[in-house]
């Protein structure tokens, strides 16, 4: 599932991470790319240091280079681990150009604060890379790690089923590399519950049908649970909420490292998310994120 592996570093000199994906693509039997993107240099810079005999590009290139190796010299890592790539333009653009080029089948982007949304290039790469993201927080992959997969159980069109096996999928691949506790979620509320407040609804018509709706998602998730054939040790849990609040305080409350969700495309519209629930939860998570596009989708980046 990831046999080829691109880390996007941007501009950014960071060792400690590249030490730590190394190790998870050691983990993970797959290969590694390190990639750096540096915003060209504008028309008047280029030729006022040609002017002065400065080869500007290589000069950046040559002084990324010596505090990369220093960088990677304090983690303890050898360079020949992994392969180095240096693009000039966008990043997120040039990154995801890498994508489909080298066809690679997960893209981690650069560290990102503690709190707080991802930034930008981050997002841009969530929406837009056809292949899983991983957005990097943290120390992953060390001590006891702890995997949450994010499941959609209210919609059952076969897309979003589909969708849905995906993130179990990956959830489980990513806990077997990391040799992690799975939690897998799912989020219920009944179709316009503030209307069932009304006189027109009897106090047990409204207990039966939220009844209804706990038990279609209890059944949903267990009969997912089943096709793909989750451990027994996978910790599966329903609560009732909006995905927006309850997924954030779960991971929180839990202490997760990762969590697994879905991207998901408008049909016929690359590159958008549905609503802006997902990412009203990226924006609330503190966590790594690793999310899924569903089958079909077209970035709206090419290669």
């Amino acid at each position: 599932m990831f046999k080829n592996v691109l880390l996007d570093l941007g501009s950014t000199v960071d060792g400690r991470l590249v030490a730590h994906v190394a190790d998870f693509c050691r983990k993970a039997d797959a290969e590694l790319t390190v990639l750096n993107v540096f915003e060209e240099p504008s028309r008047s810079v280029s030729s006022y240091f040609s002017a002065h005999h400065k080869d500007l590009q290589n000069i950046i290139l040559e002084n990324y280079g010596e505090q990369l190796d220093n960088a990677l010299s304090d983690s303890g890592l050898d360079a020949q681990a992994f392969t180095r790539e240096v693009r000039w333009g966008k990043d997120f653009i040039e990154a995801i150009k890498l994508v489909h080029e080298r066809k690679f089948d997960l893209l981690i982007s650069a560290s990102q604060e503690n709190a707080g949304p991802p930034d930008s290039t981050a997002m841009h790469l969530m929406r837009k890379s056809p292949c899983p993201v991983w957005i990097h927080r943290g120390d992953l992959w060390k001590g006891a790690v702890r995997v949450l997969a994010a499941v959609n159980t209210s919609d059952t069109s076969d897309e979003n089923r589909r969708l849905n096996a995906k993130i179990i999928r990956h959830g489980m691949h990513v806990n077997n590399i990391l040799r992690g506790h799975l939690h897998i979620i799912s989020c219920w509320s009944g179709y316009m519950e503030s209307v069932l407040s009304s006189p027109r609804f009897s106090e047990q018509e409204k207990v039966d049908y939220l009844d209804f709706e706990q038990k279609q998602t209890e059944q949903e998730l267990a009969a997912l649970v089943k096709a793909e054939g989750v451990p027994d040790t996978a910790k599966t849990k329903i609560i009732h909420g909006s995905p927006a609040q309850v997924i954030p305080r779960y991971a929180a409350e839990q202490k997760m490292d990762v969590v697994v969700m879905g991207s998901v495309a408008r049909t016929g519209i690359p590159g958008l998310l549905v609503g802006n629930t997902a990412e009203k939860i990226v924006a609330n998570l503190d966590n790594s994120i690793l999310a899924i596009k569903p089958d079909g989708f077209v970035s709206p980046v090419s290669g």
